[in-house]
């Protein structure tokens, strides 16, 4: 095809040759692929797993922290500042009363309604900005898992696996004669006595010294709290230690625990923690149900890890049905799966 000479272009050719022609090559345009939100999500595609575990493993040894300050903060924050708030509401109180009183012109045409009048014009108590400052301070206190995509070459020797139940991940605190147990995002989900030191005005030693945290899973069905993981103990912090010393002081403070005196509906159970060995991890699948709640999942923990904040690679997630799919066949175990499987939905919510 001839194209016109220069001589003889209209203003129609023009456009119709520079509709057609471009001054640089079109560029392919990158797809927008969406992923489930999940915690894997958060790490470089270019590092494996068992790289970061290394990397994980190295910081922490250059790590030292004072976590004194810290918990002592987070257990005895939220007092401090109730009171605080307390005094500052009743002096706002007082303020916003003197200046709903009426003009003495006014007494006679108030006086049938003055109290709800004066009731109608006081402003509610509404403070998002503490409310969120409190939220921020407690959330991200535990430790999540990532979901274990690359089973460890040192499994059998550096791990141990726990059978979590399911139930609702929280902060537990105890200080000043009351037990407060947080959400994992940091909002209160309940406030109560227990029989845990400093969790109740009828424990005798120091209400404000004793305090206590620790990592739970919440069973509403039997208000029940299997204790996951302790970081505090009696005013004594242990998230500089390694999963095995943690393991066995939490299984020795609750055992100490006297039930006997225990006048609360919670109850506080440890979780059972094997070495992953084969047999253990096949007792775990093929029994599931042997302790006597709903499994949610195995949660492995590398015993060399300090109790870290946030995400790790140190800790890692399965769930029920993935555990049968990564480790039957390693194990020659059938599928024993529940028939009532908690959904994803709520495995990420453990996590």
């Amino acid at each position: 095809m001839t194209q016109p000479s220069s001589a003889s272009l209209s203003v129609e050719d023009l456009t119709r040759l520079f509709s057609g022609n471009s001054v640089s090559e079109p560029q392919a345009v990158p797809m927008n692929r969406h992923y489930k939100a999940s915690p894997l999500m958060q790490m470089s595609l270019e590092e494996s797993q068992e790289v970061r575990r290394r990397r994980a493993l190295e910081e922490q040894q250059r790590r030292r922290r004072d976590f004194t300050d810290h918990a002592r903060r987070l257990v005895l924050y939220q007092a401090i500042k109730l009171s605080d708030e307390e005094q500052d509401e009743e002096g706002e109180q007082d303020v916003v009363e003197a200046k709903t009183e009426p003009s003495p012109g006014e007494a006679s045409s108030l006086m049938e309604g003055l109290t709800v009048e004066k009731k109608s014009l006081r402003p509610k108590r509404v403070r998002p900005h503490k409310k969120a400052k409190n939220k921020k301070l407690y959330s991200n206190q535990i430790m999540y898992a990532e979901w274990m995509l690359e089973i460890p070459a040192d499994l059998q020797e550096n791990w141990h696996v726990v059978l979590c139940p399911v139930g609702k991940r929280c902060l537990l605190t105890t200080a000043k004669g009351k037990t407060t147990c947080r959400h994992r995002h940091g909002f209160v989900m309940n406030v109560f006595e227990s029989i845990l030191p400093a969790g109740s005005l009828s424990y005798r030693g120091n209400k404000t010294t004793d305090y206590c945290i620790l990592d739970c899973i919440f069973d509403q069905s039997t208000s029940t709290f299997y204790v996951l993981d302790l970081m505090c103990w009696k005013g004594h912090p242990i998230y500089d230690c390694d999963t095995e010393f943690r393991f066995y002081w939490l299984q020795a403070k609750l055992s100490e625990l006297d039930y006997s005196t225990n006048t609360s509906k919670y109850s506080f159970k440890p979780l059972t923690v094997f070495t992953c060995l084969p047999e253990h991890v096949a007792m775990l699948l093929q029994n599931p149900r042997q302790f006597g709640y709903d499994p949610d999942g195995l949660l492995f923990y590398n015993r060399k890890t300090q109790y870290v904040l946030g995400d790790t690679p140190l800790c890692g997630w399965v769930g029920m049905e993935k555990a049968y799919e990564i480790f039957g066949s390693l194990l020659g175990i059938s599928p024993n799966i529940p028939t009532e499987l908690p959904n994803e939905e709520m495995n990420m919510e453990l996590i």
